[in-house]
């Protein structure tokens, strides 16, 4: 139930989309905010959250997430993953299509976003695929998909599309109708094994996951040609943000691109608890990417962190799956390694992590400006926790920091005027 009146009181608000950045109380009304001033004074039926000494955000908003439902529950569930997005103050998730089946169809979308209603506590968008089955032979029905304003891109998630005509029509098609396509470029074993029986599919003869700066060169290509809008999933090489710089400075005007927490902070000489070189796609790379991935953020360049939320089981992570769960602890990994060391403010990393994802993808959010929803996030920026993936709401425990100890955390999360998370636990 969303509470009527909501003052959050004498915190400091930092919203880079007003350019707001200072102490002020924000009374929320009817799930929206209704005013943004010093000394707000509360009715008798008013709930007041004390923020003083927190710093109070627009919710996050992650444009990468996998939640596995349907056909995974599982690894996760739209329940389970968006009450894990609740505790790391995300009150916004842009989904992958690579359920099961994949939403490839707007009755797919239906019947996702029918799930969605029931069970989510945050909101919720969705990618759909780009091509029918996630198979990258027929393409989807993209002139259908986007007149669903549910739908905010088009992926074909892990693999790239590998038909050079393929693509090329697809960025045609997503243009016209005003949609990001959002590639994941890195090539994989399946792609490499597809590519040795047809000549006609996009293929750089090598490693797998070696190239995703060439399939990235491909994709800016097309969308250029097209004039269209076009994200580039978790970039992970420092190649890859050279040729992304080369065609900003062109003038390509709807070019963006993403970064995971893991990308920026580890490298492939990471060794988790146990030794072992946790697996994600893209891997973890050299220490110079990751160290260019950090510049390339502070200067701009990169315009999104996003999770890559990617639930998997124990037995899923020994039989070779991929992938690492990051929504319940995200922004506390970057508050304590890149905000509290001086390499990012925390406007910079609002910025990242709501202002420009909410631009990007045309989503309502990344705002506390008077009629905004009331989609909030109140940190305390000197909290110091130790991750345990044994508390986690996601239903794996496939993550790289479980063990480290962060300064801050996120105690409130109020999405369309609710309180979802009060002192750091679910109350919805």
């Amino acid at each position: 139930m969303i509470d009527t009146e909501v003052l959050i009181k004498g915190g400091h608000v930092v919203d880079p989309a007003t350019g707001f950045d200072g102490q002020t109380d924000i009374f929320i009304k009817d799930g929206k905010v209704k005013t943004v001033s010093n000394d707000i004074k509360p009715n008798n039926h008013t709930r007041v959250i004390d923020a003083t000494s927190r710093y109070v955000i627009p919710g996050l908003i992650d444009c990468h997430v996998h939640l596995r439902e349907p056909g995974l529950e599982y690894k996760e569930t739209i329940e389970t993953g968006s009450r894990a997005a609740a505790i790391g103050g995300y009150t916004t998730l842009i989904c992958e299509p690579n359920t099961i089946p994949p939403i490839d169809s707007l009755e797919m979308v239906e019947s996702f976003m029918e799930r969605v209603n029931q069970k989510g506590v945050v909101n919720i968008y969705t990618k759909a695929c780009v091509t029918k089955g996630l198979l990258g032979e027929e393409l989807t029905d993209i002139g259908k998909l986007a007149k669903d304003k549910r739908v905010r891109a088009l992926s074909d998630d892990g693999n790239p599309v590998f038909y050079e005509s393929l693509i090329k029509r697809a960025c045609e098609l997503a243009a016209q109708n005003k949609l990001i396509i959002s590639p994941h470029c890195e090539d994989s074993q399946i792609s490499l094994d597809k590519a040795k029986t047809n000549t006609h599919v996009a293929h750089f003869p090598g490693k797998p996951f070696c190239h995703e700066t060439d399939f990235v060169i491909r994709e800016i290509k097309y969308t250029e040609q097209a004039r269209g809008w076009l994200h580039v999933s978790h970039v992970s090489l420092k190649s890859t943000l050279e040729v992304i710089r080369q065609a900003k400075e062109r003038g390509i005007a709807h070019i963006s691109c993403e970064v995971t927490p893991h990308h920026l902070l580890l490298d492939e000489n990471f060794r988790d608890a146990s030794g072992n070189v946790p697996k994600t796609n893209p891997p973890l790379r050299s220490r110079e990417d990751r160290e260019a991935l950090q510049i390339s953020l502070s200067t701009g360049l990169v315009d999104v962190i996003a999770t890559d939320h990617a639930p998997h089981t124990h037995d899923d992570i020994k039989k070779g799956a991929s992938g690492f769960v990051g929504l319940e602890n995200a922004l506390s990994v970057i508050l304590t390694k890149l905000v509290h060391p001086g390499i990012l403010s925390l406007k910079e990393v609002v910025q990242k992590m709501s202002t420009n994802p909410a631009r990007i993808f045309k989503v309502i959010g990344g705002s506390l400006a008077v009629g905004m929803p009331a989609d909030i996030a109140i940190i305390d920026l000197n909290k110091e926790w130790t991750v345990n993936v044994e508390n986690f709401e996601s239903k794996a425990r496939n993550c790289p920091f479980n063990g480290w100890n962060l300064t801050g955390q996120v105690v409130t999360t109020i999405v369309g005027g609710k309180v979802i998370v009060d002192n750091g636990q679910i109350v919805c």
